[in-house]
């Protein structure tokens, strides 16, 4: 049907009076009523009232005499009907009755309020996850305003897009929904809005302090009509948040103990009852003791059985059904004795329709003190402490590891348990030592495995070729790849599974980025296109044309409403992400105003290629990589050169002045970052070292070394407390920031490590490596938790989306792959670019992805429907990079056609180009302002341009060479700035990218074999033996007699039905029947008989032997 929906304050409209002509869309047949119910079933809103119903149930009946007291506190009359006071707190200890005064008080204010009153109130509590956060909090608060004031739901419709069926902005995070309420409370046309909140103590959220802030504020703001009423236990944060002054109230007196006394006494004879009270100790702790020693001084069998349920209880996350406690505790299974058990702990535990939970929290947290355990553990141990030491505990690890080693393989052919999983799992394993006798028959003789478990947890296999880069998504449930292979694969980090391949791209994909949101991937590729894909279905939404040359880096708006892409042919070029228009293109390397495209300044100052820029987070300073070897800082303002750091330097964004040059790397800096407070810096350099700069004097703090070959990414973990280095020697360190120490080296990449990010929790970090996987990182124990394939070239470049839930990866092959980071699942592959993806990123609000690509274009890409909504065409040659202004209103793209462009993420209109660079794009980044941006180029400047006009503001000159990377403190005073500076380091990169060619070919005359090999030998069969796969065994040449290269492999010495190794796979004739490990790259292969002896990219050896014969009787069916 037809709706037509008005917003905000329609003073004096009459809808039934509309003479002129109303606009209505037809969406999806929803009227007001519907949406209202929509909103509210999407928000799950816990509901107050059933919870009060329920707690007033299950505790004794509500006294009046028991809060009537509080009824006539001067204190408490202030705050029901002053008009200065708006906040009451009442506090006291475990058991004091707080939670049966709330409901009396609820019910007292509710009976005596007039129409014009509201009364809304929470429970919180500490045991349900539905009542325990801040977030389940508000949104309860917020269901009764609206069921007891209707009018109040145009609140909540008003942020619904009913064409998505969603809302349209978060919702799901506390200070969102606080600020839906706090609108909410000042459209309630009611005189006085009472709100009470019980046990806050038992909500468990970090942002508790700021909370009673803002309950504060708001509640000066209107102290005469909006009063709230808080209960908790005393918290010292809950004293420092709340202001002096406020009224406060502590109940006396403690009802549970009046309580459990009662209960106490029911047993007792008339004459008994005052010695039994006089008996008793006072206080609710002395009282458990008493209780809990009587307990444990009976009968031992009986003491150990109440030890048994109590401890039981204490440990279960949630309440125990009946049928549950034999196999929780090892008790009995009759019920009747388990209700006599419960009963004698009564003053602990009841019966509650069949589930025995606590009398109250405070007996719980009783038992968990060290005085009780040790009560507790008396007779036997018993509880989670005594798992670990269990064979059954090592059992269930062990599975863990091998499921997860072996997911895929699993999961895509199950037969393969039976074999490849267990072949290629460890020999102390348990699951393959009581295994082995189901191998098939066929298989006489497997290859000597490490000993245990070692760090690899995963493989993610997928990619055919370099894997450029990798990225997790906001939430950290997906992994997002780009490769050399034209395609961006997405992962499930938790399962390794690849969700989906997004192929579209014409050449390699060189960056990804997820959407703020998570629901969108952009790519960007050396096809000079951007494209963006949906996360969910891993459809292509747009492909973004327009630049010239590749497109190295693609990045999302805040907002989500642009891309900006960097390209070869110098410039950055601004997106729509809903319409794939192209709205700015800024040329000249500068900061340029976002609105005009207008060119503020170039900065000029380096001699060599600018590499990368980036903003400060306040926008002041400007931070640019070069060749050059140096890192320039600039002020944003004026533009002038702050500091160069040679080796890094420092900039001061208020003067422009140079403040220090930093010298110490012998070659070009690859990659610059800022520590996350901004004191430090750390520089990555083809000198093979990190090193760490005071950011205030620039000093040189450390020289972190063990690198054997190049840095060619550096990051900070988000609490800023370890660096992560990824170098073209295969592995990514793990560094201690304070002491300079070498934490870990994580290894299981074939070849050189190109990316390396932390996820947003900083719990794991993704790498990307030229051996074309991703591969996830435990931080804490540095084991490899998977490894993420499925592009077919090179990913060159990977981004997280903006909740961490996907990863999504350009690549060389074309395309953006969308993965999930928590199964490491590829969810989907965007295809549409025509040549590499150069660059990826999410929009802030994580629905659109755009990518950059060699094809010249930025696509713009649905993350939810993977469809491509626009493709940005204006570069005359490959997009290099590509990002989203702050706002997400405008993306700027950078190329090798050397402008700049912005572009309207809406309409995808170009706005402007930003000519002035003399060489291609590197790098552009937008001032987190958005009113400048700031772009590194080959021709060894930075430049500011003003967003608004389009005007070059300034040129920073000082490096040499090409500027690699730049980058903004956290707090906006300084630039660092990365560059090669050296004319010939620039060509270093080709000639190592040959070398690593030629030696990936010379693996097939070099392998690596166990340490009891010592000699040179003529072949790998018959007097080698079975090779041991040692973690480093010793290097030797060998004459590779019949180990002949894959490609040129023949099958003239077999019959039709002979062996071959092709694809990770050992086939006999075309019938696929053993699986390679995933960890293992043919590079070279031999037979002799029924043996196979096999040399992999990372230079091991495995040997089989099959009995051929049985093997042809087993498959001669699907022979014929």
């Amino acid at each position: 049907m037809t709706s037509a929906i008005f917003y905000g304050r329609n003073d004096g409209v009459q809808i039934g009076i509309n003479h002129g002509p109303v606009r209505a869309e037809i969406y999806h047949g929803h009227t007001a009523d519907d949406i209202d119910r929509i909103c509210l079933q999407t928000l799950r809103c816990p509901e107050s009232l059933a919870v009060k119903t329920r707690l007033k149930g299950a505790k004794d009946k509500l006294l009046r005499q028991s809060f009537e007291w509080i009824l006539q506190d001067p204190q408490y009359r202030s705050w029901r009907d002053g008009s200065s006071v708006c906040l009451l707190w009442i506090k006291g200890g475990a058991g004091k009755g707080k939670t049966m005064m709330s409901i009396g008080l609820i019910e007292e204010l509710s009976r005596e309020r007039d129409p014009s009153t509201v009364v809304t109130y929470f429970f919180c509590q500490n045991a349900d996850n539905e009542l325990n956060t801040l977030e389940s909090l508000i949104k309860g608060l917020i269901f009764m305003l609206i069921q007891q004031r209707v009018e109040l739901k145009e609140t909540l419709r008003r942020r619904w897009d009913n064409k998505n069926d969603r809302f349209s902005e978060d919702v799901t995070s506390w200070r969102a929904l606080w600020n839906i309420l706090v609108e909410m409370l000042d459209r309630c046309r009611s005189s006085t809005i009472y709100i009470v909140v019980d046990a806050l103590d038992e909500c468990q959220d970090s942002g508790m302090a700021d909370f009673l802030k803002l309950i504060v504020r708001n509640g000066l703001d209107e102290p005469s009509r909006i009063k709230w009423l808080l209960t908790s236990r005393p918290l010292e944060a809950a004293e420092r948040a709340l202001l002096a002054g406020h009224d406060q109230l502590q109940a006396e007196g403690t009802f549970l103990w009046v309580s459990l006394v009662c209960k106490r006494l029911e047993d007792t004879r008339p004459d008994r009852v005052l010695v039994t009270i006089q008996d008793l100790p006072p206080g609710l702790h002395p009282f458990y003791d008493r209780i809990l020693h009587q307990l444990n001084d009976g009968e031992a069998d009986d003491a150990r059985q109440h030890m048994r349920l109590l401890k039981a209880m204490m440990l279960a996350y949630r309440p125990l059904e009946m049928e549950e406690v034999p196999s929780v505790t090892g008790l009995t299974s009759q019920d009747d004795i388990i209700k006599v058990l419960v009963n004698r702990c009564a003053s602990f535990l009841k019966i509650n329709g069949g589930t025995i939970e606590f009398v109250h929290q405070s007996a719980r947290d009783y038992l968990a003190s060290d005085k009780a355990l040790s009560i507790l553990d008396s007779y036997d141990s018993f509880g989670h402490y005594d798992i670990e030491t269990t064979r059954t505990s090592a059992l269930v690890q062990d599975a863990s590891r091998f499921l997860q080693r072996h997911y895929r393989t699993v999961t895509h052919w199950p037969l393969q348990l039976y074999s490849s999983a267990l072949i290629f799992s460890p020999e102390s394993s348990i699951v393959k030592r009581r295994n082995m006798d189901k191998i098939p028959e066929f298989i006489k003789k497997t290859p000597t495995t490490e000993i245990a478990w070692a760090s690899l947890l995963q493989t993610l296999e997928g990619h055919s070729n370099w894997v450029h880069i990798v990225i997790f998504s906001p939430d950290g449930k997906q992994i997002a790849s780009g490769s050399l292979d034209r395609t961006i694969k997405l992962w499930d980090t938790t399962t390794g599974d690849l969700q989906k391949t997004l192929e579209g791209h014409s050449n390699s994909v060189q960056t990804v980025v997820f959407s703020p949101d998570g629901k969108q991937i952009a790519s960007g590729s050396l096809d000079k296109t951007i494209k963006l894909w949906d996360t969910t279905t891993g459809d292509l939404q747009k492909t973004l044309e327009g630049h010239s040359d590749w497109v190295r880096t693609v990045v999302f708006s805040p907002d989500g409403k642009q891309i900006a892409s960097g390209s070869h042919d110098q410039t950055i070029k601004l997106w729509d992400t809903t319409t794939g228009d192209l709205q700015k293109t800024l040329e000249g390397h500068s900061d340029w105003d976002t609105t005009t495209g207008d060119l503020q300044k170039t900065l000029e100052g380096h001699s060599d290629w600018v590499r990368t820029v980036v903003f400060s987070p306040n926008g002041k300073q400007i931070a640019s990589g070069s060749h050059d070897q140096t890192i320039k800082l600039w002020d944003t303002t004026t533009g002038d050169l702050q500091k160069t750091l040679e080796g890094h330097s420092d900039w001061d964004t208020t003067t422009g002045d140079l403040q220090k040059t930093l010298e110490g790397h012998s070659d070009s800096v690859q990659t610059v970052v800022f520590s996350p407070d901004g004191k430090q810096i750390a520089s990555g350099s083809w000198d093979r070292t990190i090193k760490l700069w005071d950011t205030t004097t620039g000093d040189l703090q450390k020289t972190l070394e063990g690198h054997s070959d190049s840095v060619q990414t550096v990051v900070f973990s988000p609490d800023g407390k370890q660096i992560a280095s990824g170098s073209l020697d295969k592995t990514i360190k793990l560094w201690d920031t304070t002491t300079g120490d070498l934490q870990k080296t994580l290894e299981g990449h074939s070849n050189g490590v190109q990316t390396v990010v932390f996820s947003p929790d900083g719990k794991q970090i993704a790498s990307g490596s030229h051996d074309q996987t991703i591969k996830l990182w435990d931080t804490t124990t540095g084991d490899l938790q998977k490894t993420l394939e499925g592009h077919s070239n090179s990913v060159q470049t990977v981004v997280f989306s903006p909740d961490g839930k996907q990863i999504a990866s350009g690549s060389r092959d074309r395309t953006i792959k969308l993965w999930d980071t928590t199964t490491g699942d590829l969810q989907k592959t965007l295809e549409g670019h025509s040549d590499w993806v150069q660059t990826v990123v999410f929009s802030p609000d994580g629905k659109q992805i755009a990518s950059g690509s060699l094809d010249k274009t930025i696509k713009l890409w649905d993350t939810t429907t993977s469809d491509l909504q626009k493709t940005l065409e204006g570069h005359s040659d490959w997009v290099r990079t590509v990002v989203f202004s702050p706002d997400g209103k405008q993306i700027a793209s950078g190329s090798h056609d050397q402008t700049i462009k912005l572009w309207d993420t809406t309409t995808g209109d170009l706005q402007k180009t930003l000519e002035g660079h003399s060489n291609w794009v590197r790098t552009v980044v937008f001032s987190p302002d958005g009113k400048q941006i700031a772009s590194g180029s080959h021709d060894q400047t930075i430049k500011l341009w003003d967003t608004t006009t389009g005007d070059l503001q300034k040129t920073l000159e000082g490096h040499s060479d090409s500027v690699q990377t730049v980058v903004f403190s956290p707090d906006g005073k300084q630039i660092a700035s990365g560059s090669d500076d050296k004319t010939s380091t620039k060509w270093k990169v080709t000639k190592f990218l040959k070398d690593s060619k030629d030696l990936g070919r010379r693996l097939t005359s070099r392998v690596k074999l166990g340490p009891h090999m010592k000699k040179k030998t003529s072949g790998l069969v018959g007097p080698i033996g079975a090779p041991t796969l040692s973690a480093n065994p010793p290097m030797i040449d060998i004459d590779l007699i019949g180990l002949e290269d894959p490609a040129t492999e023949t099958d003239s010495r077999f019959d039709s039905h002979g062996l071959i190794i092709k694809d990770q796979w050992i086939y006999y004739g075309a019938i696929s029947f053993l699986r390679l490990s995933p960890d293992t790259q043919p590079s070279c292969h031999a037979m002799h008989g029924d043996q196979v002896a096999i040399g992999s990219a990372d230079g091991q050896v495995w040997q089989f032997a099959f009995d051929q014969r049985t093997l042809h009787s087993m498959l001669e069916p699907s022979l014929d």
